[in-house]
């Protein structure tokens, strides 16, 4: 007797005796529990559907009627949990179904879409938001304060000179000193500049004429000499150039608008009550 007690398959029946008794027990005290299972039409048609998206070809009879069993199984497994409370106190369960709760009611919010008043009046509130920044196409020659020590002035003014009097016969390429950054920028925004150069840098470039060399001009690096080949100045685009993009925005902030106000009203249905923290250390 000692002996069949000591065996694994023997603990193993026991254990399963003892759940199916728990599960028996708890599910004859809980006689208010919804027992049937409707499975619809939508719904094998929705299994078909998934089947064919994965596989390309419909299920064969024996495959959707397997598809169905897991159905149920599923359907009953969760039947089973809730009745055990196992969606209670579970982190992971509580923030899917918050989840799931905000991606429906992002689905309520996307279903209205705006006009062009709405968009209108939202661009004419939003201008920075949409506001076009300058760009600029230019050409740079660096000069290092560290290499240069006091000569730097002098030499950024020999240098400014050459290259104005020199014209297509001066190399900019072969003159300055090396730096990582590139010599030759095409056309491009003025926050990509900003991103190589400092926004000091950036700035001074709007008081500059486009087609001659000047300067110099600091940045975090040192100083320059620069050539503005092209510049295309900030502004503000009409609705219907950026239509697109000032639709996006406003339905992402009245999407976040509705959200708080539904959980706003959610919340008043509610007393919340917060227990004062322990002074046990």
């Amino acid at each position: 007797m000692k002996r069949i007690l000591t065996e694994p398959l023997v603990h193993f029946l026991l254990i399963g005796a003892l759940l199916f008794l728990g599960f028996s027990v708890f599910r004859a005290s809980d006689e208010s529990m919804d027992t049937t299972i409707v499975v619809t039409d939508n719904d094998i048609k929705v299994l078909k559907a998934d089947f064919e998206r994965t596989w390309q070809r419909p299920p064969r009879e024996a495959e959707l009627e397997g598809l169905l069993e897991e159905k149920i199984r599923e359907e009953i497994a969760y039947r089973e949990g809730l009745a055990l409370g196992l969606d209670r106190d579970d982190p992971y369960i509580r923030r899917r179904l918050r989840m799931k709760l905000e991606l429906l009611l992002e689905d309520i919010s996307a279903q209205a879409s705006p006009g062009d008043e709405e968009l209108q009046k939202f661009l004419e509130e939003n201008r920075e938001k949409f506001r076009q920044e300058p760009r600029y196409s230019l050409y740079q020659v660096y000069l290092n304060p560290s290499q240069r020590k006091e000569t730097l002035q002098k030499d950024a003014e020999e240098l400014l000179q050459r290259l104005k009097k020199g014209g297509d016969e001066v190399d900019p390429g072969q003159i300055g000193d090396s730096i990582m950054l590139p010599r030759a920028f095409p056309l491009s925004p003025a926050t990509v500049i900003n991103r190589q150069f400092g926004s000091d840098f950036t700035t001074q470039l709007s008081d500059l004429e486009t087609g001659t060399w000047q300067g110099p001009i600091r940045s975090g690096y040192g100083i320059h000499l620069v050539l503005i080949n092209q510049r295309i100045e900030g502004r503000d685009p009409d609705l219907a150039e950026i239509r697109p993009m000032v639709e996006r925005e406003y339905e992402l902030i009245m999407r976040k608008e509705l959200k708080e106000k539904i959980y706003a009203n959610l919340r008043e249905k509610y007393t919340v009550v917060v227990e004062p923290a322990s002074t046990e250390s």
